[in-house]
């Protein structure tokens, strides 16, 4: 898992999201180990099943979505922590620390930590999210 993987993965997330294009999602899924686990950052805890029933039906949700991927560092073998970055129509929506565990060339697990906008205040309920991508 590299910077380049993860940048391709979030741009078929927020594909997916933005315009509903079911291959994104597809694509999207198809990169997670059968046994992946999800803790978002609202602390619930998702399964690789539950994440795609969630994303199914938010597909054209969120137009003018962009998912930037940015201070992506190494922790150990097969993990990295980054910084994810949800822009709509190029403002900042929202932002998350996130660390991710990869195995076998597949995301094992991800755990994700709102990091609040100071500025901007905080999120609004819409801007919460449900996880792994969601703003």
């Amino acid at each position: 898992m590299d910077a380049d993987f993860l940048v391709r993965h979030h741009d078929r997330l927020a594909a997916w999201l933005r315009d509903g294009e079911a291959g994104s999602l597809d694509a999207f899924l198809g990169a997670h180990h059968e046994s992946f686990a999800l803790v978002t950052a609202e602390g619930a805890v998702l399964g690789l099943e539950e994440l795609g029933e969630a994303l199914r039906g938010a597909g054209g949700s969120r137009p003018g979505l962009a998912i930037r991927v940015e201070e992506v560092a190494g922790v150990a073998p097969g993990v990295c922590r980054f910084l994810e970055r949800h822009l709509v129509d190029g403002s900042v929506v929202a932002e998350r620390v996130v660390t991710a565990v990869a195995r076998d060339g597949a995301l094992l697990a991800v755990q994700e930590t709102d990091r609040r906008r100071e500025a901007a205040g905080p999120a609004s309920p819409g801007e919460a999210g449900d996880g792994y991508g969601q703003a």
